[in-house]
């Protein structure tokens, strides 16, 4: 049997997205297994991202028991894990099982029964509870008190086996939270090392952020907080702190997975056996078919040399007080500490991974949705460094007169790419009045028209005036900050700062007056349309209210408001056929059924007669005005079509 070891942790990679990466690594004895302790609920993580580093082709299986290892193992056995619990339950479960017993009775035989008995104590002593065991023998039924025996045996060995597999398997499960990985490496290696992905806790960021009196550079330090829940120490150990947001994923692994399959019915038929064709078997021996070749070993290209995965652990890397080497990947930035570190399982850990002056500028940011009288405390933090900044809690302390750090207010730092500006606001300045104004937004539209095709810009422009009251003794800077909202552009450009959500414009206020300044936004809006798509009235209203309204303008709406205003009499007409046609309808019924009870031959028969030809008269009179209104209104149409093609706007 291979050597079994566990390779130490060597380092740790905790990720701000919540998982971390563990790597073991030392020397091995060829051939030996590696051992891996994992929580349950980290199996299936391990089994997605355990990668090995070994020399090439020293890689072999990875094992561990089954998500329900005692299910499985009591599921082989004749007796399942209740049989256990006592002698007397494990001997009632074997009914037929040969034993041999001695002690107050010697005899060898068949486990015939075990039953429960009560027996008196002497001297009135209570009663106690045994257990009589009943053997068939060759010499017929013996019975003895399994609590008068000194020794009982199973003869068979299977059985021996068994009981002894199940024992060993309860020993084997009693941290029933944890499984136990065996890595078995093959070949001649004197060294690996592996890693895995699995959950973690979220390592968290707190700044501390010292302001000078004056202004100037601030000192700006940066704690991660970490804990170590791995159930395990962490001793001299290399830690990196990834602040990213990488994609994790989660798949059970696991969990045992049976695909469902149709069931069909068994059928009976004749039994035919295929010929066996040898000709074309030698044929394909003869061209040469492929031989199966092993799988290449998973993740090869990452294996190291035969030495250097322990080498690689090796390095000497000075103190845990320096601050850390700062990497910016294309996603992420990773902070390499230089000394090792060692946290108990259970503890918390914080670490300086920045400690450096910082480009900062003391400001006063106005935020309506925050305030609406008072601007907010700031300041303009620049990231001159060499890396992003991850965002976290700040905690900021003033420099006084005296030169000690007092505390000013906390704020939240947002990511800081290398090189960018943000803002951190850290307490309310009550003694700076601000007044808004808002005059909401005004719009004008203009119009533009060739051969019948108008072009609409609508103009729309939003104002806000600001008047700052600074106090009494000091200026101000203060940074009008509003909601950047699509399609608006601020109108003067060069004194407005833009970013991706807000329009931020800076204002001198010096101290004894009211400074008075405005936002101003403007939108452009264009809407192309054919005049000749339209119905009149449509027109109309799309040229109305214009502001370059010209008198050739003027005079085409006009006359298109007279053809407005035909077409409405026209219909009107139309609607009035209508309503008189239905009358019409309405009192034939009424007369039609009176012809039928008094008959056409009387003198009221023949009056409702010459009704009803009058009435017809009419309604052949009304199809042919409806026909002629028809008429009118296209013509009217066509005149419309006409003006809105010669309009020249």
């Amino acid at each position: 049997m291979a050597e079994a070891s566990e390779l130490p942790l060597k380092r740790v990679v905790l990720s701000s997205s919540g998982l971390a990466q563990f790597t073991h690594a030392g020397e091995v004895a060829p051939g030996a297994a590696l051992t891996l302790p994992v929580r349950v609920d980290q199996v299936d993580d391990v089994l997605k991202s355990l990668t090995l580093f070994t020399a090439p082709g020293t890689l072999g299986a990875v094992s561990l028991p089954g998500k329900t290892p005692l299910a499985e193992l009591f599921r082989d056995l004749p007796f399942d894990q209740s049989a256990l619990a006592s002698q007397a339950a494990l001997l009632d479960a074997l009914v037929g099982a040969e034993v041999e017993i001695e002690g107050s009775v010697n005899a060898t035989g068949r486990i015939f029964r075990v039953e429960d008995e009560t027996a008196q104590l002497p001297n009135n002593g209570g009663v106690v509870r045994r257990h009589r065991l009943t053997l068939l023998t060759p010499k017929g039924m013996v019975q003895a008190v399994l609590e008068d025996l000194t020794a009982l045996r199973f003869a068979d060995p299977a059985t021996r086996a068994q009981v002894d597999k199940a024992l060993t398997g309860l020993a084997g499960n009693r941290a029933k939270d944890l499984r136990t990985l065996s890595i078995s490496l093959t070949g001649d290696a004197k060294a690996a090392a592996f890693s895995y992905v699995v959950a973690a806790p979220v390592w968290k960021t707190a700044y501390r952020l010292v302001l000078p009196k004056d202004g100037g550079n601030a000192r700006l330090q940066g704690w991660g907080v970490l804990e170590n829940l791995t159930g395990g120490d962490w001793k001299d150990v290399e830690l990196t702190l990834v602040s990213g947001n990488p994609v994790a994923l989660k798949q059970q692994l696991y969990t045992a997975v049976f695909v469902d399959r149709p069931e069909i019915p068994v059928t009976a038929g004749v039994r035919i056996v295929p010929r066996k064709d040898e000709a074309e078997a030698r044929k394909s021996m003869r061209a040469g078919a492929p031989a199966y070749r092993a799988a290449p070993a998973p993740m090869a290209a990452m294996a190291k040399a035969d030495g250097e995965a322990d080498a690689y652990f090796a390095q000497s890397l000075g103190s845990a007080a320096k601050a850390p080497d700062a990497e910016e990947a294309a996603t992420q930035v990773l902070y390499r500490f230089p000394g090792k570190v060692t946290l108990a399982s259970g503890s918390t850990l914080m670490v300086p991974f920045v400690d450096a002056d910082v480009s900062a500028s003391r400001t006063f940011i106005y935020q309506r949705d925050t305030n609406e009288r008072h601007p907010l405390a700031a300041v303009r933090l620049t990231n001159d460094g060499a890396s992003a900044l991850p965002g976290g809690i700040i905690t900021a302390f003033e420099t006084g007169g005296d030169g000690a750090a007092n505390f000013a207010g906390d704020a939240q730092l947002p990511l800081l790419p290398k090189g960018a500006t943000r803002f951190v606001t850290f307490a309310l300045d009550g003694r700076t009045d601000i007044r808004r104004i808002d005059h909401g937004v005004k719009r004008a539209r203009l119009g533009r028209a060739v051969a019948g095709t108008l072009t609409l810009t609508t103009k729309s422009r939003w104002a806000i005036d600001y008047e700052i009251t600074p106090p009494a003794t000091e200026d101000r800077e203060v940074v009008i900050d509003e909601p950047r909202a699509d399609g608006w552009k601020p109108l003067d450009a060069k004194d407005v700062e833009e970013t991706a959500t807000r329009l931020r414009q800076k204002v001198n206020a010096p101290t004894g007056k009211t400074t008075r300044t405005t936002l101003s936004r403007e939108r452009v809006d264009q809407e192309t349309v054919v005049l000749t798509s339209l119905s009149p009235d449509e027109i109309v209203a799309m040229l109305s209210g214009l502001e370059n309204a010209s008198p050739a303008l003027k005079d085409t709406v006009a006359k298109l408001g007279s053809v407005v205003d035909t077409l409405a009499k026209l219909n009107n007409r139309k609607e009035e056929i209508d309503g008189e046609r239905k009358k019409i309808a309405d009192d034939q019924d009424r007369i039609r059924k009176n012809l039928a009870s008094v008959g056409q031959g009387t003198d009221l028969g023949r009056r409702y007669l010459d009704l009803l030809k009058t009435q017809e008269d009419r309604l052949a009179a009304f199809s042919t005005e409806e026909r002629k209104i028809e008429g009118d209104i296209a013509a009217a149409n066509r005149k419309a079509e006409e003006i809105a093609e010669t309009l020249v706007l």
